[in-house]
């Protein structure tokens, strides 16, 4: 996905540099975007080592990888060309799975595995899109963005030993990158580059050994999407 970034990053310089602005039709929009996601989430949980004195001990891990996504966004585009728009994926998907490994001291000396996992569902991005018109048809962009997204953390203890839940939080991430469009009739097309960066998670568990958990999350996508415009 580099490759494809530095690709779109370098025309968007270029051609800003080599037209002058003209203007493009304006109205509501509404279109579908298909994006590939990098992803990196960083966790810490703060558990118990199960002794007496109730010693802590930090585990922390950083997970990245990549997946597809599909959204559905609406617009309305300014006669200059900029757009303010929102944008809504519906469903959920697990981020930063990891594994570890530790030994409860009880009545009885208990190992035991634990997976842990980040689930976000429903994410809403509201974004605006300054826009440089190169010609009627084609324009390039910068965009900017806040993105909210509700963030569960999953542990599931294959043997039992431990036992934490975590509720749900809504988080608010902030979007920038840059990307550009072109108009055939109605119907346009958008590539783009953005970068979103959530605010922390953080939060002790309610139930069973009251592990206190935060978690980091930060994408890179490089998307592509059509859309009509009324």
């Amino acid at each position: 996905m580099n490759k494809l970034k530095n690709i779109l990053v370098g025309v968007i310089a270029i051609t800003m540099t080599s037209f002058s602005s003209a203007y493009s039709f304006e109205g509501f929009s509404v279109g579908a975007v298909y994006s590939q996601m990098d992803f990196s989430t960083k966790g810490n949980e703060v558990t118990s080592t199960g002794t007496l004195t109730e010693a802590l001990e930090a585990n922390t891990t950083t997970k990245t990888g990549s997946g597809d996504l599909g959204s559905v966004f609406a617009e309305y585009t300014f006669a200059q060309g900029s757009t303010i728009g929102v944008e809504m994926i519906q469903g959920s998907a697990t981020l930063g799975k990891a594994t570890r490994t530790g030994t409860s001291i009880g009545d009885v000396l208990t190992s035991y595995t634990v997976t842990a996992s980040a689930e976000i569902s429903d994410p809403t991005t509201f974004y605006v899109e300054p826009t440089f018109m190169l010609n009627e048809k084609f324009g390039v962009y910068v965009k900017g963005g806040a993105t909210t997204v509700s963030v569960t953390p999953k542990e599931v203890d294959a043997n039992s030993a431990t036992s934490s839940t975590y509720k749900a939080q809504d988080l608010w991430g902030i979007m920038t990158g840059v990307g550009a469009k072109y108009y055939i009739g109605n119907f346009f097309a958008k590539a783009e580059y953005v970068e979103t960066e959530f605010a922390t998670y953080n939060h002790q568990s309610t139930t069973g050994n009251k592990h206190i958990i935060t978690a980091d999350i930060d994408t890179e996508e490089t998307r592509f999407a059509v859309g009509y415009n009324f």
